[in-house]
């Protein structure tokens, strides 16, 4: 009785925490370019690209002032133009990365990477896919994919593919889900190869092909949004980040029309100088994109409210959710500890334990049954080597959904 009872009590305890959860993502106004600030309720940060140059000086040091934000937790880079890294290092430079700055490694020759390379060196990590890093508050941000989702071979440095080397995130806060993925390419003509597809099946398989919203891939280049990628995600939310003046034509008609087919809103930092929609199915804010968790059901972008597609967590009336996370007991621990979880209908699924790095120690393939369910853990990784005492953060999958805790191994 006393073990269920703390059980419950941590349960209790992690509702409580959850429902209070809220996310900030910005998509700031850096011109021709890429940069957005994910901030927790926690008071964590994250800050994926970094515009051009002086983009960081002029537009994100600015911004993350008026937010009273004087360091970052996390920078991360989708890949190495320089309309996304130009800026990283000056912001870098002013704020730091109390737990680093990660991008997908290899290495690519311009003036702009050396400088960002340069001024990033010992804080510099490099990313994998399915790392999360965990902003707090039940916020957690995943890698996806990196280097091409493994449609490409090795080394990843070749300069006609750097958009396909893209990092690509997914960031979570309760039943509300964002995409974004720098400049991916989503289609095989010419000399390009499509790697949102395979993307698309991985959020598939991992049942999370429901997007609240997507940035908008290569700032709404044709080669970006394919038919695939969007029918399998359906977001009801794009968002453009683009110049105003801008020499490429962005955005461009194929990936707008692809859009408003689909009945996706699109919000855009500016004009553009590409196709335009109807007012109906578009809206130019004239700066920053600001999109806001409101609540269990609800977000906002610019203001406007929008109800999320997804409201399986939240109970209505006396029933319960399906899925649920009941936490792990004891905790702290030594040597092991049990992760409880309540499914309905149970079915295989996932238990991954992750350092605070993000990077996965484990994968085990689970068979939960439906009920109280519970997933034995000794501590070590999948190599059979025993993990170091510390934070770490574990996820259950399953086809009913994923949620994430976290749990102390005591020295």
């Amino acid at each position: 009785m006393p073990r269920l009872c703390a059980v419950v009590l941590f349960a209790l305890l992690l509702s409580t925490t959850v429902a209070g959860a809220s996310v900030t993502i910005s998509i700031l106004d850096v011109g021709q370019g890429d940069a957005t600030l994910v901030e927790s309720s926690s008071g964590m940060t994250l800050l994926f690209d970094g515009g051009p140059t002086d983009a960081g000086v002029e537009v994100i040091l600015p911004y993350l002032t008026s937010r009273g934000i004087t360091s970052l937790d996390y920078l991360v880079a989708s890949h190495y133009h320089a309309d996304h890294i130009g800026g990283l290092d000056e912001v870098y430079n002013r704020t730091g990365a109390t737990h680093g700055v990660w991008d997908r490694g290899w290495t690519y020759t311009t003036a702009t990477y050396n400088s960002y390379a340069n001024a990033v060196a010992d804080d510099r990590h490099t990313i994998d896919d399915t790392m999360v890093f965990d902003l707090g508050d039940g916020v957690t941000v995943t890698c996806l994919t990196v280097n091409g989702n493994g449609q490409l071979s090795s080394p990843f440095t070749s300069s006609t593919k750097e958009n396909e080397y893209c990092v690509t995130l997914l960031v979570e806060c309760g039943d509300f889900d964002y995409f974004q993925a720098g400049d991916l390419i989503g289609t095989d003509e010419g000399s390009h190869e499509d790697i949102e597809t395979s993307v698309a099946q991985d959020l598939t398989a991992m049942d999370k092909a429901d997007l609240e919203v997507y940035k908008v891939n290569h700032h709404g280049s044709y080669t970006s949004s394919n038919a695939y990628f969007l029918n399998a995600t359906t977001p009801e939310v794009a968002v453009i980040s683009v110049g105003a003046t801008n020499s490429y034509g962005h955005p461009h008609e194929e990936p707008m029309q692809r859009l408003q087919a689909r009945d996706v809103f699109v919000y855009q930092t500016t004009s553009g100088n590409g196709h335009v929609l109807p007012p109906a199915d578009q809206k130019v804010v004239g700066g920053h994109v600001i999109i806001e968790t409101t609540g269990q059901n609800t977000y906002t972008v610019d203001g406007d409210t929008w109800e999320m597609d997804e409201q399986g967590e939240t109970p209505v009336g006396d029933l319960v959710p399906t899925f649920a996370l009941l936490g792990n007991y004891p905790n702290p621990f030594n040597p092991t500890t049990v992760v409880s979880f309540r499914s309905e209908y149970g079915g295989q699924g996932l238990f991954e334990v992750f350092d605070l790095t993000g990077r996965r120690q484990l994968k085990q393939s689970i068979n939960a049954s439906a009920g109280i369910h519970q997933v034995p853990w000794n501590g070590r990784s999948d190599r059979e080597q025993t993990l170091p005492a510390g934070v770490y953060l574990y996820r259950v999958t399953l086809p009913e959904g994923r949620a994430t805790g976290r749990m102390v191994m005591a020295k």
